[in-house]
């Protein structure tokens, strides 16, 4: 039977998932160095009670539906609001932006928890999560092939390459669960590191034979004579929180004001996102997808404050699929969200 449009079977997963509070670290690095401490640097401002810390930051943020809402907040003025200054950068990956976050060229970076865990657990990094910027939508991060591969169910993968992006990154985990969940060792499919946007493309070259794409890329890879063959987002995972905003705990702790102001104003650009009609307003620009290819996407979920409980998920998925090892504790790397 297909894969794609069945319900997965997460035997092992459900079973750790509804008896573990906590999970620990993996051996794949994040990257990045230890840390230093945030800058100093345009600690702008005044001294009344109200005022935040430093009103103007540099943010990291990421292609596709994960940075969205920061644009909108730039676009419908929900930063200044707060009064906040923000001028957003885009990196290929969070990874690739964790250097400038330690280094203090960076306040704010979008990451998925794949990597940020990775990081805490390894100690290469000392920060929180102070926004939920994703959910994963069951159809918004599949395996896609090209039409007539021949690629159904996990075990059809077995000697193929396939894309996952960032080593290390959600994608590679909710993959690696997939094909275990249904007795595929991991092992024999030949893992490809190629970014979202290159995925139809390589599809094209014959560079890979499938790829772990989200939208707005599957859209445009259906137009290319792609397809999804393979949910990797459904039963016990569904809506699987995979990205956010973090800061460094020395950054927290000088700046509260600013990090409160910061998540403040990202909770109307969050809810501003889940409106089709506006995220249609700055996702042509963050991926270079036309308009009405991303008006045919399959949306994600913008969560609007940060839970514990969903990132606890996150840690258990990757200690039952990841190689997570040491204990972690959600409730211990998050900022909560103040209230609007």
């Amino acid at each position: 039977m297909p894969m794609y449009g069945s319900a997965t079977t997460r035997r092992r997963f459900v079973r750790l998932a509804l008896g573990a509070t906590v999970a620990g670290p993996l051996a794949a690095s994040a990257g990045c160095s230890a840390l230093n401490g945030s800058s100093s640097n345009d600690t702008s401002g005044s001294s009344s009670s109200g005022a935040v810390e430093k009103s103007k930051l540099n943010v990291g943020i990421l292609t596709g539906q994960q940075g969205v809402s920061t644009k909108l907040a730039e676009k419908y003025g929900y930063f200044k609001d707060q009064g906040l200054d923000v001028t957003s950068k885009m990196f290929a990956s969070g990874p690739a932006a964790y250097p400038e976050l330690i280094n203090g060229n960076m306040d704010f970076i979008i990451t998925n928890y794949v990597s940020f865990f990775q990081a805490i657990a390894q100690k290469t990094v000392q920060a929180k999560i102070v926004v939920d910027v994703d959910q994963l939508s069951e159809n918004g991060l599949v395996v896609i092939a090209k039409q007539g591969s021949n690629i159904k169910e996990p075990k059809d993968l077995v000697g193929k390459k396939v894309s996952i992006h960032q080593s290390g990154s959600i994608a590679e985990v909710l993959l690696r669960a997939t094909l275990k969940d249904h007795d595929v060792d991991p092992n024999q499919v030949h893992f490809q590191q190629i970014k979202f946007p290159d995925i139809p493309a390589a599809l094209q070259a014959g560079t890979i034979d499938a790829g772990v794409e989200l939208e707005p890329y599957i859209t445009q890879a259906e137009k290319q004579g792609a397809e999804p063959v393979l949910k990797i987002v459904t039963g016990s995972t569904a809506n699987i929180t995979s990205a956010g905003f973090i800061a460094l705990d020395s950054f927290i702790e000088k700046n509260p004001k600013t990090v409160a102001a910061f998540q403040k104003a990202m909770v109307p650009a969050q809810t501003a996102a889940a409106d089709r009609t506006k995220l249609l307003e700055v996702l042509p620009d963050l991926t270079g997808v036309d308009k009405d290819t991303a008006s045919l996407l399959a949306t994600d979920v913008f969560p609007t404050s940060v839970s514990a409980s969903q990132l606890q998920r996150v840690v258990t998925l990757m200690q039952s699929y990841g190689g997570l090892t040491a204990q972690l504790d959600a409730n211990q790397y998050i900022v909560p969200t103040p209230k609007v």
